[in-house]
């Protein structure tokens, strides 16, 4: 039988007595953790949790920052057979009672700051851990029976929790060797031209993970995570970087800063930064623009990779102009699929003319709304879907799943709510999410392609489409606007692109501007702030 990946409890003791013991696993200022380390204290929180009476399959939440405590509690659930979900610390008290019904929650890993809130939620007698506490302490001081083996079932699940935007947050459930697959864990890239290593064996993955340490040209490491690991982009970028032997570095601080940012690249000596969209990108590029350090302080890093928002062209190239050989990774994925697309960024432009082309390895079509499939070389805009390694679906969600996860023609495809068309020379142009989509006069308005055109102007930091009703269309383009600097004339500046750049009804028809943050607290677009600052007028 063909192995297809493995239990990701069982992956990560592999590779901990393959790879030398002190490599650095996880980095968050002057709190190191090593691989042997990482190793030893999962198995510990993993006996702990069982001595504490949970079972195999049962579920526990995370609901924490950035911290070498939320891998540690992620790895330690799973090699306990306990499923773990992140949990979107943002959330007030109705918000989590919901979800930790829904998913069944039976314990709890959170930050002292929020741990009133969330034991006020959490079911009776489930375990709530505080990793600020002495608990959290007791728990990774278990002491593990000499005969201690994590949990091996590759068809056991993590869930992934949606961010919540077609609705209340659900779960996807992933096993781990659909995950291990669709992820792509075991595919090595090589040099330019060069095919990649695909591992066929675990022993093959952890004998690779050992070779290419730190100091190895092959290396991707450090990876500085900026991604809340909250939210599934985050999460699945620290899992795929730890289970190929890396070092995951995160910022000491609370919150994004693109100053520490800078620091911390140049501190480390950072091959990879992982952010989500011009929320990161652009105060970054604001930053790295007014430091004379700037060209010294990037010189380390290799590439730049992104999913989960939008990610301007003119963002990208702002960040290679301070390391002419950055590559940049802008993937098109959600929770339920990983990875679908990618442009790839260098000074030289962008890969097919800057639209999203279809990863290999997994069967990418545009289905129309009656579920027949536009293919290359045809007309119209459809919903992208994939076919190949996914997750089960999401729990609880019958009617949900039946609509995300069809079967057509006899093959299982999730449909991802992306919306595309496809060029002239077979690359997807992404348009927009469809659940986004203004009709106006029957017309269908994509937001984010409004917004990347505007967002090319050097005068608006940030841009929001968003509609209001209309007496003859039913509803007309609007765009709500957050300028870098002062606004004057850039109404008409942008109306002007918009002309150039849009057809016409794409056009926005009337500009409201703002000094609020047009961003949610994890970096993706606030739509709804938007939406009320044009209802006010």
């Amino acid at each position: 039988m063909v192995w297809q990946g493995d239990n990701f409890g069982i992956a990560l003791k592999a590779l901990a007595r393959a790879i030398e013991p002190d490599r650095p696993a996880l980095v968050q200022g002057g709190r190191i953790v090593g691989w042997s380390q990482l190793d030893s204290l999962t198995d510990r929180i993993a006996a702990g949790l069982t001595a504490r009476g949970l079972k195999p399959g049962d579920v526990a939440g995370q609901m924490l920052r950035n911290t070498p405590d939320y891998i540690l509690a992620y790895f330690g659930c799973i090699k306990a057979g306990v499923t773990p979900v992140n949990v979107n610390y943002h959330y007030k008290d109705r918000e989590l009672a919901d979800i930790f019904s829904r998913f069944g929650l039976k314990a709890l890993f959170v930050e002292s700051d929020f741990a009133n809130s969330a034991g006020a939620a959490m079911p009776d007698g489930a375990l709530t851990i505080d990793v600020g506490s002495t608990g959290w302490a007791d728990l990774q001081s278990s002491v593990a029976p000499p005969d201690f083996a994590p949990h091996d079932h590759k068809q056991a699940l993590f869930f992934t929790a949606t961010g919540g935007t077609t609705g209340m947050p659900k779960a996807v459930m992933w096993p781990f060797e659909a995950a291990w697959q669709a992820f792509g864990i075991s595919v090595w890239q090589r040099g330019m031209g060069e095919p990649p290593l695909v591992a066929t064996s675990l022993e093959e993955q952890a004998a690779e993970a050992a070779k290419i340490g730190p100091d190895h040209p092959a290396s991707t490491s450090p990876l500085l995570l900026l991604s809340p690991l909250m939210h599934g982009a985050g999460q699945f970028s620290a899992v795929i970087h730890l289970l190929k032997g890396g070092t995951l570095a995160m910022l000491p601080s609370e919150k994004f800063d693109a100053d520490l940012t800078i620091d911390e690249v140049k501190r480390l000596g950072a091959r990879n930064l992982f952010m989500v969209g011009d929320a990161f990108a652009l105060p970054l590029a604001d930053a790295l623009d007014a430091r004379d350090d700037a060209v010294d302080a990037m010189k380390s890093l290799r590439m730049v990779t992104s999913s989960g928002a939008v990610f301007s062209e003119s963002n990208k190239m702002r960040l290679i102009k301070h390391n002419p050989q950055l590559m940049v990774f802008d993937a098109l994925g959600s929770s339920e699929s990983s990875g679908t697309a990618i442009v790839i960024t260098t000074a030289a432009g962008s890969s097919g003319g800057g639209k999203f082309q279809a990863l290999p390895g997994r069967s990418t079509k545009l289905f129309d709304a009656d579920l027949n499939e536009i293919k290359p070389g045809e007309d119209g805009i459809g919903i992208v879907a994939r076919s190949g390694p996914l997750p089960l679906g999401y729990l609880g969600e019958d009617e949900k799943n039946a609509k995300t996860f069809p079967e057509i023609d006899g093959q299982r495809y999730l449909m991802t709510g992306d919306q595309a068309r496809w060029g002239a020379d077979g690359t997807m142009e992404f348009i927009g999410r469809d659940n986004m989509c203004i009709n106006t006069g029957g017309e269908k308005v994509f937001p984010e392609e409004v917004e990347a055109v505007l967002q090319e102007h050097a005068g608006v930091k940030d841009v929001r489409i968003v509609s209001l009703p209309d007496p003859r269309f039913g509803r007309k383009v609007v765009a709500v606007v957050q300028p870098d600097g002062d606004a004057d004339g850039l109404q008409e500046a942008l109306d002007t692109a918009a002309r150039e750049g849009l057809a016409g009804y794409k056009i926005p028809r009337t500009y409201f501007f703002t000094d609020t943050s047009l961003r949610l607290n994890n970096g993706k677009p606030d739509y709804k702030a938007a939406q009320a600052i044009a209802n006010e007028g």
